[in-house]
C-alpha cells in the first residue's frame, strides 16, 4: 500500500510517499528502506545554495534541520544533566543497532563532555566499549570511569598537533581510531559536542569524515550545531553555508536525520523562561546571537569496516 502524506511543520509544507507492506503492518514498524531526501517548500523561492543572501541561507538550514528525513520508531534518549543538556538521542532500530552477540562490543566515541559523562555512562551501561574525548578537563589522560569508560584528554581537529587549539593535544579521527586500534571495526555511535568560542568543530568533524570516507564506517551520530551570527560577517555566513553543504552530502552518503533538539537551555535560564529558538532566528542576521540544534543520524549505507573504508579510498 502507499500512502501520500502531507505535514506541515514550522509553517511550511512538505509531501511525503511512504510504501507499507503487510508484513510491516503487523510488525508496527517501518520499512528500513533509505528514504528520499525531501525539499522543503520555502516560504520563498531561494537562490542556489551557497549564493543566497544570508537570510535565505539561514532560511535554508534552518527548514533542513527541523524536516526529519527518518522517523525512528524505538530510540532512546540519553544522558543529560536536569534540564537535558547533554541528551542524546540513540535508534535502537536494526540495522541501525544490531545485535551484538558473539560480535563483540558497540563502539562509540564521545568528543566533548565538560565533565557531564551521562551520556557516556548510559552507553556503557548498555555494554559498549565508550571512548570520551576532551582536552579543556582536569582528568587525567586515559582514566577509566566505573562505568567502564576510558576518558582521553585529546581534541578532535583536522590536524594532528601536540600543541594545538589552547595549547591541546589534537588529533584527527583517522589518528585516533589508528592509535586506539580501532581500524577494523565500525563506529556504532560518533558523538561531537565541541565548543571553539561561539562555534565548534562539528564542521571538522564532517569534513574529515566526507574526505576520508569514514562516513560509510558510522552507524548513528550526533552532534550540536554552533551556529554564530551576525550572518552578515562573511566568516559566519561562509560556515552556515558549509554546515549545510556538508550535512547535503552526508545525505547522498546514506545519512538522515532523525531528531532536531532546541538549545535554548542556557537562556530560558538567563534571559526568559518561555525563551524559543525563533527569537534567535529574528536577530542572527545582524546580530551576535548563537543557535544551537542538537541533531541525530542514522546511517544507511554503512559498507564496511574503518579499515576497510580507508583502504578502499581512492586518492
Amino acid at each position: 500500500m502507499v500512502y501520500n502524506k502531507v505535514f506541515s511543520l514550522k509553517g511550511l509544507q512538505f509531501q511525503q510517499y511512504v510504501t507499507i507492506t503487510s508484513d510491516v503492518l503487523l510488525s508496527g514498524s517501518f520499512l528500513k528502506e533509505k528514504p528520499a531526501i525531501l525539499e522543503p517548500l520555502a516560504n520563498r523561492e531561494l537562490k542556489p545554495a551557497g549564493e543566497a543572501p544570508p537570510e535565505e541561507e539561514l532560511e535554508r538550514i534552518w527548514n533542513y534541520v527541523y524536516q526529519r528525513q527518518y522517523h525512528c520508531t524505538d530510540s532512546k534518549y540519553l544522558g543529560g544533566r536536569e534540564n537535558g543538556d547533554g541528551a542524546y538521542d540513540l535508534c535502537v532500530e536494526k540495522p541501525f543497532w544490531p545485535d551484538r552477540t558473539g560480535q563483540g562490543k558497540c563502539l562509540v566515541y564521545s568528543f566533548g563532555v565538560a565533565n557531564d559523562f551521562t551520556f557516556d555512562d548510559e552507553m556503557a551501561k548498555l555494554g559498549c566499549e565508550v571512548h570520551s574525548f576532551d582536552p579543556s578537563t582536569e582528568l587525567a589522560d586515559n582514566s577509566v570511569r566505573e562505568s567502564g569508560v576510558i576518558f582521553h584528554k585529546v581534541g578532535i581537529s583536522n590536524e594532528d598537533d601536540d600543541n594545538g587549539f589552547n595549547g591541546w593535544k589534537m588529533r584527527t579521527l583517522k589518528t585516533i581510531l589508528r592509535e586506539l586500534g580501532h581500524q577494523g571495526r565500525h563506529l556504532d555511535f560518533l558523538k561531537v559536542d565541541t565548543d571553539k568560542g561561539s562555534t565548534g568543530f562539528e564542521d571538522i568533524v564532517m569534513q574529515q569524515i566526507i574526505e576520508t570516507g569514514l562516513y560509510k564506517c558510522v552507524r548513528q551520530y550526533s552532534m550540536e550545531i554552533h551556529m554564530a551570527g551576525p550572518l552578515t560577517n562573511s566568516e559566519n555566513l561562509n560556515r552556515c553555508r558549509l554546515l549545510y553543504r556538508q550535512m547535503r552530502t552526508l545525505n547522498d552518503g546514506g545519512w538522515r536525520l532523525f531528531n532536531t533538539t532546541d538549545n535554548v537551555r542556557a537562556a530560558k535560564v538567563l534571559v526568559d523562561p518561555n525563551y524559543k529558538q525563533t527569537m534567535n532566528r529574528q536577530h542572527i542576521v545582524n546580530y551576535k546571537k548563537v543557535i544551537l540544534w542538537e541533531t541525530s543520524f542514522v546511517n544507511f549505507d554503512v559498507s564496511g569496516t574503518c579499515q576497510e573504508v580507508l583502504f578502499d579510498r581512492k586518492p
